[in-house]
């Protein structure tokens, strides 16, 4: 394997995306056999994700090794602790040292079977022999169809210019947006960004710019910076059921701000009562689809202070 850019990698199942790290699996969970993602399956066959080499199964039918044409080496592994299934409930396709082109069916699963008898369904594609310090990122989901881009492995050595810096809104713990303790945002379903534990329940304006709209449920409200980047500002999870009990807004829409104007307040021990969690978010609901978000650095911040670019 001999890159130099990131890889895009496509799904070979359907079904919801997640990272490695959340696998119901300790050994996966933690890397142990290789980076990588897992899908929990909707469908029941598996296809390959590219034009690939197969370079062996399993004589237990719940997994195999391929090799795409690019070189990347990858495993496909059918649920947790399957094995002890002996095949049972598994119909392979392919056999070693056969050529597949993307689409090609590999594999089909007894879901019920599999859920009935084995630990999860959870699907597995892992990357073991990934250069040091590479990284698998999601850059879809939660849903997904097999076939379509999953996930992005990237070098260390192949960071995107530092075109944009982005402040902090809040002051608190800085946590990449795939931390964040909802799928929902940990999955990027609305743009990519980063989120921070406040340790000071105030928004300011991260930088010069103005106020596009207020949500009705008063928790959160949409920014453009002064050079036209659009951007979402949120307090909490779960905070739109509390219908602006507990926040004070300083802004309207339409109004102008300056880096470091208050935008709005909360009551932080509130929030923590009554919503899931006061995590704060800053989500870029109009970049690229291909740009990556980078911290500057991890743990505590000050509103105001350097948090990302990209």
């Amino acid at each position: 394997m001999e890159h130099d850019a990131p890889i895009p990698f496509n799904s070979p199942f359907t079904g919801i995306l997640h990272p490695i790290t959340e696998a119901p699996d300790e050994a996966f969970a933690q890397k142990m056999t290789g980076d990588g993602f897992f899908v929990y399956p909707e469908d029941n066959t598996v296809y390959a994700p590219c034009d690939s080499d197969v370079t062996f199964v399993f004589d237990t039918h719940h997994a195999m090794g391929l090799t795409a044409s690019d070189g990347t080496e990858y495993l496909l592994h059918i649920g947790i602790d399957t094995v002890r299934l002996q095949g049972e409930g598994f119909t392979v396709f392919v056999e070693a040292g056969q050529h597949v082109q993307k689409g090609d069916r590999l594999l089909s699963f007894d879901e019920k079977l599999i859920r009935e008898k084995a630990t999860s369904d959870a699907c597995i594609c892992l990357f073991p022999e990934l250069p040091e310090n590479w990284e698998v990122r999601l850059c879809a989901g939660p849903h997904i169809v097999a076939g379509e881009k999953a996930v992005r492995i990237s070098p260390p050595s192949s960071p995107a210019p530092q075109s944009h810096i982005f402040y902090a809104p809040c002051t608190g713990t800085l946590h990449p947006l795939a931390e964040a303790p909802d799928p929902f945002y940990s999955h990027k379903s609305t743009g990519d960004g980063f989120f921070i534990y406040p340790s000071e329940p105030v928004l300011y304006a991260p930088c010069d710019g103005s106020v596009f709209f207020i949500f009705e449920e008063k928790n959160a409200l949409g920014m453009h910076t002064a050079y036209g980047l659009e951007y979402m500002l949120q307090a909490g999870i779960g905070t739109d059921t509390l219908n602006g009990e507990g926040f004070t807004f300083y802004v309207q829409d339409g109004q102008p701000v300056q880096k470091g104007d208050r935008l709005l307040s909360f009551d932080a021990a509130y929030i923590r009562a009554h919503a899931r969690s006061d995590a704060c978010f800053c989500i870029f609901t109009d970049l690229p689809a291909d740009t990556e978000i980078h911290l500057k650095h991890h743990g505590f911040i000050q509103a105001g202070q350097e948090a990302v670019w990209f």
